[in-house]
């Protein structure tokens, strides 16, 4: 008995003397967490389109990880000769990484990149009556969209950011007339960003 009363208390003395083990959130000052729309003005095809879409995640110091998804971004081709009207729909949603650094500062740098999985879909259909599909195609695609720009502070709990970026897409291959580049493009975004940035924090309180 007096054995185990022994190493019980040397057990005890050790772990009170130990320093806490160091983990992957250890040095974390800044948690918080946000969700918010994107409007995004991109190329498909010939055209120029607007798409909105939303996204959230969770602040980790000046970077920042969660998902983000977008909307059907919408391309047509009408032949009244053929009587044929043509339409491509693409959307896409995924990962979303980000990096805020200076976020004391009200205009502040502001870096993200979205890797993600999504379609694109080909319609055909009579001109003069688009519910008769004659044909129909889809295509699994994978997106990667790095943006830079910077970040406007407005208020502790909204912040929007402007930024250029550039959409790549591989996986193009049933969609007929469209080809990887035709949905590869450069654009520009308004991100929306709603909810707690975060301030000075321990793991340890």
């Amino acid at each position: 008995m007096k054995n185990v009363i022994t190493i019980c208390m040397l057990l005890f003395s050790v772990s009170v003397f130990a320093q806490d083990d160091e983990t992957l959130f250890s040095d974390v000052k800044r948690v918080g967490a946000w969700g918010g729309p994107i409007f995004e003005y991109t190329g498909l095809g010939k055209d120029v389109t607007a798409v909105s879409g939303g996204g959230g995640a969770l602040v980790l110091d000046d970077f920042y990880l969660g998902g983000y998804g977008m909307g059907d971004a919408v391309y047509s081709i009408s032949s009244p000769g053929a009587n044929l009207k043509e339409r491509v729909k693409f959307k896409h949603g995924g990962l979303w990484l980000g990096y805020t650094p200076m976020q004391r500062k009200v205009i502040h740098p502001y870096t993200s990149v979205k890797f993600g999985w999504g379609k694109a879909r080909y319609q055909a259909s009579e001109l003069n009556d688009p519910g008769s599909v004659l044909d129909e195609l889809n295509d699994n695609i994978v997106v990667l969209t790095p943006e830079f720009g910077i970040e406007l502070n407005i208020f502790s709990f909204f912040r929007i950011a402007a930024t250029g970026s550039y959409r790549w897409v591989s996986g193009v291959d049933d969609v007929p007339k469209f080809t990887n580049d035709d949905f590869s493009s450069f654009g520009a975004s308004l991100t929306l960003r709603f909810g707690g940035f975060g301030n000075d924090w321990s793991w340890k309180d």
